[in-house]
């Protein structure tokens, strides 16, 4: 069992460590760390340059690319304390790696034509097609796909826990209800699961608690500070609102 953090000390999270440690060669747990926000916030890279106009096959080649570049020494040696929140740092570092391999002229991507991350071009382009329609600028994209993302591995995780529990079919049902207040009440629902509708309504409070727990949980993995996280909450709920 980890030690309680020091009062006042921000415990150590994927993003925190790897500013702490600064990626010294070897440090397997941090390049471990890097590597799982990576797989997990690709989607806003794709996104963000298929709103700047890349096709989809050119868009998934440059992120691919730059998470190969990232995720080698040379993209660690990047990292300072002032990149406290992963989403800036990742986006301004995307944009640093297409200028420079703009002017390198280069028609090969690092890392040998290997996936460092597995790419879901699919379900990122199908995401990109849903909000096509809408006015947003490259970066508002980014934000949008980026809070969707947050949302998404909060909403997956507390599925898992309710598996754990026992009570999937429970939680498939109250699902469509964490997002949004019930229209006409949990009358249906109930009948589904065989309690009052009162009983489902203290279901979904208990369910929407954790949700925001896990949703902050998520936050924190990307940010380096307590002041950090608190900023990246109060800009996630102004997009997403949930």
């Amino acid at each position: 069992m980890q030690p309680a953090p020091e009062p006042g000390v921000f415990p150590d999270t994927r993003w925190s460590l790897s500013l702490r440690l600064r990626m010294p060669q070897g440090e397997q747990s941090v390049a471990a760390a890097l590597n799982e926000l990576c797989r997990v916030y690709w989607q806003p890279l794709y996104v963000y340059l298929r709103r700047s106009g890349h096709e989809a096959e050119t868009a998934k080649d440059s992120v691919q690319g730059f998470l190969s570049y990232f995720l080698s020494k040379s993209g660690f040696e990047r990292i300072g304390p002032a990149d406290g929140r992963f989403r800036h740092f990742l986006l301004g570092a995307l944009r640093n790696y297409l200028v420079s391999e703009a002017r390198k002229r280069q028609a090969t991507k690092r890392g040998g034509g290997a996936d460092i991350v597995p790419l879901d071009i699919e379900q990122a382009e199908e995401m990109f097609q849903v909000e096509a329609a809408e006015s947003l600028s490259a970066e508002a994209a980014f934000d949008r796909q980026w809070a969707q993302t947050v949302w998404t591995q909060a909403l997956r995780r507390l599925r898992q826990e309710q598996v754990l529990r026992g009570k999937e079919q429970a939680f498939d049902t109250l699902k469509p209800y964490l997002a949004e207040e019930a229209k006409g009440g949990y009358t249906q629902a109930a009948a589904q699961l065989g309690l009052s509708p009162s009983a489902v309504a203290l279901g979904v409070h208990r369910l929407r608690r954790r949700l925001r727990e896990l949703v902050l949980e998520e936050l924190a993995q990307t940010v380096g500070t307590k002041s950090d996280l608190d900023d990246e909450l109060t800009y996630f709920l102004s997009i997403w609102g949930k």
